[in-house]
């Protein structure tokens, strides 16, 4: 199987790697490709569960997917864990450069704080007003984190520009 972004081959996938993606459903699954077939592939989910003491992995009955079930398909560098009986993505690890950042939520909780902590003071100091423009940095270091949430996505969506496809190899590549 391949990812490909025109004629340009974006990931390679094959029997025996760990693939993610998320059906039509917004639901996460992961597994190992057991078989790709013209149209489809069957993984075998797998869930590794972490102790202090060691890991236990359990794997789960195959499952078949067309390549049109697939919706998306995490970017690189994102992991996929298993979560309140489901499959999500991680956002505790390292492996997430700088998430905080690129999906705005330290631009929104900073331009939030300010405003309420600038408010909050004026109020008491018995000197407010709108005509300082404090409110208006802070909202617009909001207004920053909400477009810079609306552009980020950890995902590639699978559709017109990305599409996923059978290709067939003579071996396995090495690694």
């Amino acid at each position: 199987m391949a990812i490909k972004k025109g004629n340009k081959t974006i990931g390679r996938y094959w029997q025996g790697q760990l693939f993610s993606f998320q059906d039509q459903n917004k639901q996460w699954q992961k597994g190992r490709i057991v078989r790709v077939d013209k149209d489809s592939f069957f993984i075998k989910p797998e869930i590794v569960y972490y102790y202090l003491m060691g890991t236990d992995t359990v794997h789960l009955f195959t499952a078949s997917y067309a390549f049109s079930d697939v919706y998306a398909i995490p970017k690189k560098g994102i992991i996929l864990h298993y979560k309140n009986g489901r499959f999500e993505i991680s956002r505790e690890g390292g492996h997430l450069h700088f998430y905080w950042v690129k999906s705005g939520w330290l631009f929104r909780a900073a331009g939030a704080g300010y405003a309420a902590l600038n408010t909050i003071n004026t109020i008491s100091d018995d000197k407010f007003t709108l005509k300082d423009g404090r409110l208006a940095a802070a909202g617009g270091v909001f207004l920053l984190g909400v477009l810079l949430k609306r552009l980020y996505s950890p995902v590639i969506r699978i559709r017109n520009q990305y599409r996923l496809e059978n290709v067939q190899l003579g071996s396995q590549p090495a690694e």
